[in-house]
């Protein structure tokens, strides 16, 4: 659809170029007449129509001044001129103003239908190349806000601070580093966000995770607020987003303001830790995050040593009844933190990993990198569900593969349980403990035990224990004290006593000795 106005002080003339244009295969609307270049200047200036149509002669202000001034101020219409004189000074006025044609007067049909096919053919090349510097502009600001994102994910999530701060090319991402303050927020619910559906505020942007579609990062910009009223803002923003988010299982957690966009990865981690110090069953609230000590209370499920040792004996069904308990465990406690959760699964997955590593000798593969794989869920988990669906497939798949390794496959039950002592001796292992894995009396176990190996159980686990000790004095640097407790004795008072008992001197006499025997071994020695 194009618009035109004519231009020229005859009525009949302006009614006759009408009719002409009303054959034309092109929607044309007029817009208005006039009959001086004043009259017509206003009309432009309120209309700004396509194409103008205009006489050159006319009372006031004639026809060179008006496409001199339109060619200047509105160099986008399209000028043709209908005139009845052949004037040289009309003519020279006419070219420098670049009109589409030159009219003369009378006319044809055919001659106003081409001039006015010349005049769309300019329009529409004119737009179309119009259409294809903003599309290259717009696609090119895409390109760098696309390469930005990458810029700031790789500084948010990446392990190690950056070595140099980063550089943002886009128009909406540099404003963080033209901001005094910024605040970071991570928005998480338990089912995938449609970014565009969130409510959008001044100064901040989204940014989706990349590897959860239950996961949106907002970064807050300063327009010039203080400290405490960037805080209260976000406060503000975050309440806003958890009221029209359809999910109420949805939760905020907010950083500290930040001064520089290269602490980006440490908001992150504060976001983390807030939304992890709630209470397991608490939804649809923001959290903030405070530099107060958050030290855990103790709060630990009493059966992962029954656990741990179905998943070495390869019992699948007693696994998932296990990991069933262990997450009931944790919804049935009030004082639950998600922060008491991930902690027992670290250890629970950590302790897996070491099985894994004792059988098939060997940390790789999927199940061997479980420890590090467990914490890039962690911080992308907020809910129990998506924990327990990871549990259950990392601990339930271990049984599986240690099926074929299972240790515990005689029919003595007494061997079984010497070999579960000769892999987990550094646990603090009691004759209580052990015997309830295997489903023995304790008093039954401790008789069976001394009548099959000659030895009580106690002495056994004991001499295990300093064995390695031994080891470990002559062939590391090791404090005594932490050898102790790598071997399962948190009383380092009592381990010395073992020690002396079973070697005739303590760890230091023993060590010293060692290293006096080694040198008089040394060639050239007298």
């Amino acid at each position: 659809m194009y618009t035109f106005i004519v231009v020229d002080d005859e009525h009949l003339i302006r009614k006759g170029l009408l009719k002409k244009l009303e054959a034309s295969e092109h929607k044309m609307t007029l817009v208005g007449e006039a009959d001086n270049g004043a009259e017509a200047l206003e009309l432009i200036e309120s209309l700004s129509p396509d194409i103008v149509f205009t006489d050159m002669r006319m009372p006031e202000m004639d026809g060179q001044w008006l496409i001199r001034t339109v060619s200047q101020r509105f160099p986008h219409i399209k000028l043709i001129v209908i005139s009845g004189h052949t004037d040289f000074d009309y003519m020279q006025e006419a070219i420098s103003a670049k009109v589409v044609n030159y009219l003369l007067k009378p006319f044809s049909r055919d001659e106003v239908q081409r001039a006015l096919q010349q005049a769309i053919l300019t329009l529409e090349q004119e737009r179309a190349l119009k259409q294809e510097v903003v599309q290259l502009t717009v696609e090119t600001e895409q390109m760098k806000i696309d390469a930005d994102h990458q810029t700031f994910l790789h500084v948010v999530l990446s392990p190690h601070l950056p070595a140099k701060r980063p550089i943002f090319r886009s128009r909406e991402f540099a404003v963080l580093l033209e901001a005094k303050l910024l605040l970071f927020m991570m928005i998480y619910s338990p089912k995938p966000f449609i970014v565009e559906h969130l409510p959008s505020f001044p100064q901040s942007l989204y940014i989706p995770h990349p590897q959860s579609e239950q996961l949106v990062f907002l970064m807050m910009c300063d327009p010039g607020d203080t400290v405490a009223e960037l805080q209260k803002r976000a406060v503000l923003y975050a309440e806003r987003i958890l009221a029209e988010t359809t999910t109420a299982e949805c939760c905020i957690g907010i950083s500290l303001p930040l001064s520089d966009v290269s602490r980006i990865r440490d908001a992150h981690h504060q976001t983390i830790l807030a939304l992890d110090q709630r209470s397991i069953t608490d939804f649809g609230k923001c959290y903030t995050y405070t530099e107060e000590n958050n030290t855990l209370s103790s709060l630990r499920w009493s059966r992962s040593h029954e656990l741990l040792f179905s998943i070495e004996s390869g019992s699948v069904s007693k696994v998932q009844e296990l990991i069933a308990d262990f997450f009931a465990f944790f919804l049935q406690q009030p004082d639950a933190l998600l922060a008491h959760l991930k902690e027992q699964c670290r250890d629970i997955v950590a302790e897996t990993k070491r099985l894994l590593q004792h059988y098939l000798q060997s940390g790789s593969g999927v199940n061997g990198n479980a420890s590090s794989s467990l914490e890039a869920v962690l911080d992308i988990s907020f809910d129990m569900e998506s924990i327990r669906q990871y549990m259950d497939k990392v601990l339930t798949g271990t049984a599986l593969l240690l099926q074929e390794y299972n240790p515990y496959r005689s029919d003595q039950v007494i061997d079984n349980v010497r070999k579960y002592i000769d892999v987990h001796y550094a646990k603090n292992l009691t004759l209580e403990w052990v015997s309830s894995l295997f489903y023995l009396n304790p008093s039954y176990l401790s008789y069976l035990f001394k009548e099959k190996h000659g030895e009580n159980f106690t002495d056994y686990v004991n001499r295990l224990r300093i064995e390695q000790a031994k080891r470990a004095l002559t062939l590391t640097e090791d404090k005594v004290y932490r050898i102790a407790k790598q071997l399962g004795y948190d009383n380092p008072k009592y381990f010395f006593r073992v020690f002396k008992k079973v070697t005739g001197l303590t760890p230091e006499e023993f060590r010293k000795q060692y290293k006096v025997t080694c040198s008089t071994k040394e060639p050239g020695h007298e």
